[in-house]
């Protein structure tokens, strides 16, 4: 046996065990732990290392993802079939870029500081950016951007302190039209709703959840709004578009190491995104059960 065909063979037993650890890690009968998910992991894609950062995704086509990452003012244009970054867009400076929201050819992006850029025809070479600050600063930590298309706005939340209030966390619109932010909320996350966890607050008895937004999506089969948070711990919540509260997925750490990006494809898949913190980074196309 020559020595390509023992390599040939090594590779094949190599490829053969980790896919059977896989499907041992992701099989029910083996690992209790899935018996008590809420969802299902369908695929997943690992990032190249200039999206090691990934920090908010937006579904633009059957085998494209816009990307964007903590630290560069640039747009990645992900190609799933070929598992590569097919094209950059850079719209600015370094920065804290936390989440993309595309509607027909403006993408939009969400800086930690609460300013928005709008990138005009952003897949041309004489793509055009306007800066706009919504009501909310580096303090509030803005992480979160949706298009709502039916109502011609995006709509973005708080992750830390809501500048309003101590007990919710609000849902907040930016109108595509005037290109000015609404400064009270449309709907609210109310922290001390029953299928939040709760803890208590120091010696003065105040409650506090332990819900931190860092992304937002709309289902497009339903237009439920889901929430993802990251910090403390990986959940995904449901809520109806007038506000009630419907459902907290709670994330498995290991599958959900940092989730910062959540999008839908026009049918209704959900894709996830995680940073690479202590290893690669990805995004996860996941169904959630009914």
């Amino acid at each position: 046996m020559n020595e390509n065909r023992i390599a040939f063979f090594i590779i094949v037993g190599v490829l053969a065990f980790v896919g059977v650890l896989w499907w041992a890690f992701e099989n029910p009968a083996i690992n209790p732990r899935l018996d008590n998910e809420t969802y299902t992991i369908i695929h997943k894609w690992d990032m190249p290392n200039e999206l090691n950062e990934i920090s908010g995704i937006s579904w633009i086509s059957e085998d494209k993802m816009a990307c964007v990452q903590d630290e560069e003012g640039i747009i990645y244009i992900y190609n799933f079939n070929t598992e590569l970054v097919e094209k950059k867009v850079n719209f600015a400076k370094s920065g804290d870029y936390e989440a993309l929201a595309v509607v027909d050819s403006t993408a939009y992006v969400m800086e930690s500081s609460g300013k928005l850029f709008e990138v005009s025809n952003y897949l041309s070479p004489d793509f055009e950016v306007q800066q706009y600050q919504t009501p909310f600063s580096g303090k509030n930590n803005m992480e979160s951007l949706v298009a709502d298309t039916l109502n011609n706005r995006l709509l973005y939340t708080v992750k830390n302190k809501d500048p309003h209030s101590d007990s919710y966390k609000g849902i907040y619109a930016f109108n595509l039209e005037t290109k000015k932010s609404e400064t009270l909320p449309i709907l609210k996350i109310p922290l001390d709703d029953p299928i939040f966890e709760k803890k208590d607050k120091g010696d003065d008895g105040d409650i506090e959840s332990s819900f931190y937004p860092s992304e937002i999506a709309i289902n497009p089969k339903n237009g439920n709004i889901y929430v993802l948070t990251s910090k403390k711990k990986p959940q995904l919540l449901i809520m109806d578009n007038e506000g009630k509260l419907l459902k907290l997925h709670q994330l498995y750490p290991k599958s959900f190491p940092q989730p910062e990006g959540l999008a839908f494809s026009a049918e209704g898949t959900v894709f996830i995104s995680n940073e690479g913190r202590n290893g690669t980074a990805n995004i996860l196309e996941v169904e959630f059960n009914k």
